[in-house]
């Protein structure tokens, strides 16, 4: 008979169990999952499983995935204040399951008999709280029939060290037998507390709970280890160093007592004897990932990105098919720029492993963000999509790229693939509702942020582009009332009081205009832009003296803002201050030589008034030079020209003024008429003031001219008649 001395329950359990520490580990991570990651991530993502170290998480859309992977390194640090073992985590697409806790496994366990039943309350009759003796009787139960002969044998050798074998019969059938009143039993009790405590994060209060346990099971190194664990996150860290040393005393040859020590030693920045100890776990499981994997992060807190390196080629060695290796090198080599050997990795980390989310999104940035290398980039989330066609995070990043080229139309449709994917992702739809946005795509990026505010009623910036949206498609009535929503939930929202402003300007409503765009100003009297707008409602309405003042208190905050002098520009002119405006003019200019508009307005002022014509046509061409197919430019030059008396070239520049207009305009037939008249083309100098006349029914002087002409061609028609 085996005369060994019992063991102890947490050893019987995790032999009888093998995986029990790592489901309990799960178990726990779950539950406290939305207070490490915050609701809202925990909404879209969820623990799945925990191996190695490494937790595993699902994540249900993109955006949540590419942010997620990005505060990967936070987050594990948040975990392991909590969860020593979680080492890395993994980000995964994936659907989001309900309640873990709730779910009821497809295959159920099987009944015990009512023999086993009785063994069980006998076992844990000897825990007094009645909550823990219950949770310990729902563990005994799920883990019995691997305990059948564990704990027969372990009561049998119990009895056999106290003097007291019992052997069974020849013809008597085993049975499980449990040794009644065994002080072990305190000790499992005591285990159970602490880890009800570490499940509710009270790990302070876990710590004595554990030290009863090794107080009654001194020689568990699996105890030693967790009390290490448990102490380095109530920041103990002195003591929890003696006690992992204890663990590596007790069991020398376990890795994970290695590897508990080393981390502890890491943090106190030991990293020598951290160093010393991850070796000694190499050397007893060489094909083992974590322990080259947490010397190499060692390696680069302290920036030796060669020595990390040579560990991880060590690694390598032993597991020549492992991407996180490959994946790790080629970060390092990110690190370091050497971007020939980091694409070198990264492609053979996607290649062994086409579902790692971070290789693909590594050497797609070292393409696109590094070396600039766009089509190489977008050749390599093309294959991400298709490796992984249903992780649409990968489709996100093409699209981004492709926005940032001016390829519209191909991000759209990669954006309308993913929102397809995630209706119900918001971002999705945000972006996608930028891009037909751009496109001038009005009703479909009005759907697109209508989904947005569906999906997230307070997101009051969605609200904001849906409105601004509806003001260009001409849908003034539902731009205004989104933009009082947005006043509604955010009274000092300056940019919807702006928007507001200027729906009341084009309805010309402007007394309404000024008092919004006043309000604005009074709410955020530093801002110069502020009063260009104010400014502008002034001069719109027509009340030039306080668009001037308004434009020259913007001034006093900034007088290098370029737009503002712009405007001051065009009331002076309005004022008949034309020195002022010219002076306005040329300050813009000063500030800005590729301001176009400038170079015209002023070459067409001095056009109208025919004066310094040579000058004017020279600032017109400086403007066309900038813009050569500006309609309105070259409406100012064929003006010039008329002025000029250079008829033949001015109606050559105006007839190519009213095919560069993108809308027909009034002015421009006007001067198109008078060239056309002094070319000697009446006929056509009518049509011409006509079709002026339609676009601004009110251009008197334009109908004096057509009156003029025609009342010349009737006297010319009756003079023949009247000699005869």
């Amino acid at each position: 008979m085996d005369s060994r001395s019992p063991r102890a329950v947490a050893d019987l359990l995790l032999t009888a169990v093998p995986d029990l520490r790592d489901r309990l580990l799960e178990h726990q991570i779950r539950r406290a999952w939305p207070q490490v990651v915050g609701p809202d991530a925990a909404r879209r993502a969820q623990a799945r499983s925990f191996a190695d170290g490494c937790l595993t998480v699902a994540v249900d859309n993109s955006p949540w995935l590419h942010e997620l992977t990005l505060r990967s390194e936070e987050l594990t640090r948040r975990l392991r204040q909590r969860f020593d073992a979680v080492r890395s985590l993994r980000f995964v697409s994936g659907t989001i399951e309900g309640d873990v806790s709730s779910r009821t496994s497809a295959t159920a366990a099987p009944a015990l008999d009512p023999r086993a039943l009785r063994e069980i309350d006998e076992a844990t009759a000897a825990i007094p709280d009645a909550g823990v003796a219950s949770a310990a009787r729902r563990l005994l139960t799920k883990a019995w029939p691997g305990l059948t002969v564990i704990v027969a044998a372990t009561a049998l050798a119990g009895c056999a060290s106290a003097g007291q074998p019992t052997i069974a019969g020849d013809d008597e059938i085993p049975r499980r037998v449990v040794a009644a009143a065994d002080p072990r039993s305190d000790a499992y009790y005591s285990y159970t507390l602490a880890q009800m405590n570490v499940q509710a994060g009270r790990f302070k209060d876990a710590v004595p709970h554990m030290k009863a346990a090794i107080k009654k099971d001194p020689n568990s190194a699996a105890l030693w280890t967790q009390l290490a664990q448990l102490l380095m996150r109530a920041d103990n860290i002195d003591e929890a160093v003696a006690a992992a040393r204890r663990a590596v005393e007790l069991a020398p040859d376990q890795v994970s007592t290695h590897m508990t020590l080393a981390e502890l030693l890491r943090t106190q920045r030991k990293f020598a004897e951290a160093e010393a100890e991850l070796e000694r776990s190499i050397q007893l499981s060489p094909s083992s990932e974590e322990p080259y994997l947490t010397m190499a992060r060692i390696y680069v807190e302290q920036k030796q990105y060669d020595k990390a390196r040579a560990v991880l080629l060590r690694l390598v060695e032993q597991q020549p098919r492992l991407a996180q290796a490959q994946f790790l090198l080629g970060r390092l080599a990110i690190e370091t720029e050497a971007w020939d050997e980091a694409i070198a990795r990264l492609t053979a980390a996607v290649e062994l492993d086409p579902d790692h989310d971070g290789a693909w999104s590594a050497l797609g940035a070292v393409y696109g963000e590094a070396l600039h290398k766009n089509e190489e980039a977008i050749d390599v989330y093309r294959r991400a999509v298709k490796a992984n066609p249903d992780n649409p995070a990968f489709a996100d990043k093409l699209a981004d790229l492709l926005i940032r080229l001016g390829r519209l139309p191909e991000a759209q449709t990669e954006l309308e693939g993913v929102a397809e994917a995630t209706p119900q992702n918001p971002r999705a739809w945000m972006k996608l509702g930028a891009v037909y946005y751009e496109q001038k795509m009005w009703d479909k990026a009005i759907e697109a942020f209508r989904r947005v505010v569906a999906l997230e009623p307070a997101n009051l910036r969605a609200r904001y582009f849906l409105a601004t949206t509806y003001m260009d498609a001409g849908r003034d009535a539902e731009a205004k009332a989104e933009l009082e929503r947005i006043l509604r939930a955010d009274p000092r929202s300056i940019d919807a009081r702006v928007q507001l402003g200027f729906l009341y300007g084009r309805a010309k409503r402007f007394d309404e205009a000024i008092s919004t765009l006043r309000e604005a100003v009074n709410m955020e009297p530093k801002r110069p832009e502020l009063f260009l707008y104010l400014g502008t409602a002034y001069y719109r309405a027509k009340e030039y003296d306080r668009a001037a003042e308004t434009l020259q208190e913007g001034l006093g905050l900034d007088d290098k803002q370029k737009d503002l002098h712009f405007q001051l520009g065009v009331v002076y002119e309005k004022q008949s201050r034309f020195d002022d405006a010219v002076k306005s003019f040329h300050r813009v200019i000063a500030l800005d030589p590729k301001n176009a508009e400038a170079y015209n307005y002023v070459g067409y002022m001095y056009a109208e008034r025919g004066q310094n014509l040579d000058e004017a046509i020279k600032l017109i061409g400086k403007a066309l030079d900038l813009e050569p197919e500006n309609g309105y430019f070259i409406d100012s030059l064929g003006w010039a020209y008329y002025q000029q008396g250079k008829y033949p070239e001015a109606l050559k520049e105006l007839k190519r003024a009213v095919m560069k207009t993108k809308e027909p305009d009034p002015v421009i037939y006007e001067h198109l008429g008078d060239a056309l008249v002094k070319n000697g083309l009446d006929e056509d100098a009518l049509a011409a003031w006509e079709k002026a006349l339609q676009l601004d029914p009110a251009a008197d002087g334009v109908k004096k001219k057509v009156n003029d002409l025609k009342d010349r061609q009737r006297r010319v028609k009756g003079g023949p008649k009247a000699s005869q």
